[in-house]
């Protein structure tokens, strides 16, 4: 019995290492083993899995809020996502602290000016480990996306559960056709066709005034995105 209990002890030790298994490179608490309540939040049961909250004190109202943005996605998106073992790590700090940006310390990022450099920036996708800075999600702070952990989490989207979908021919077609529509000017956007996918994704979800937008200036963007989602539900 005594042996029985010793290695039930083992197991339940090793579950939490296994919760981010077969991409572990972070530390911090998965929301389902967290004591962060979102059980009124839509989807609760897939973020919990795909959520990874800081293991340091962090504010608990700017987490939620952002989990709660994350709920905008299709529930089928995020199953996917979730499948796909894609987490996003809410993190405190430097981006360069965590273990998986480590390698980016002191470099400058695409379609930043130096001094600026990844330590100084609030988020990183495409991967299968996003990273997003509590409390930096909005427009400003950081970065000039509508929402931050929305356009992060679009990359790995993008990248893993679409295959690069923004280097297929129609997309391609969609971006050259209305992205100087949608953001005339904003040069990162009209040079790259990842960013305009991930900037179109948070347009998309992050709220009833930012799709309208969307649909109304970039119809056939809007209207890609919105097949890629039923793709999702078949």
């Amino acid at each position: 019995m005594k042996r029985l209990l010793v290695l039930m002890g083992v197991v339940v030790a090793v579950i939490p290492l296994l919760s981010f298994s077969p991409y572990p490179n972070t530390h911090g608490i998965l929301l389902q083993a967290s004591s962060l309540s979102i059980d009124r939040v839509p989807s609760h049961q897939t973020l919990q899995k795909i959520v990874i909250l800081p293991d340091a004190p962090f504010d608990h109202s700017e987490a939620k809020k952002m989990i709660e943005t994350l709920a905008h996605i299709d529930p089928a998106l995020l199953k996917k996502i979730a499948d796909q073992h894609i987490y996003l790590k809410l993190f405190t700090g430097k981006l360069t602290d965590e273990p998986s940006a480590r390698y980016l310390r002191g470099q400058t990022p695409r379609g930043y000016i130096s001094p600026a450099t990844w330590d100084d920036v609030p988020g990183l996708g495409g991967s299968h480990l996003v990273l997003v800075k509590i409390g930096h999600s909005e427009k400003g702070k950081g970065h000039g996306s509508v929402n931050l952990e929305l356009h992060e989490l679009a990359h790995s989207v993008d990248y893993i559960v679409f295959d690069h979908i923004h280097a297929t021919s129609p997309f391609l077609a969609v971006w050259r056709e209305e992205a100087k529509q949608l953001f005339p000017h904003n040069y990162y956007l009209l040079d790259y066709p990842e960013e305009y996918f991930a900037e179109s994704f948070a347009y998309y979800y992050y709220n009833n005034e930012t799709r309208a937008h969307l649909k109304e200036t970039a119809p056939k963007t809007y209207e890609f995105i919105k097949q890629l989602i039923e793709r999702t539900r078949q």
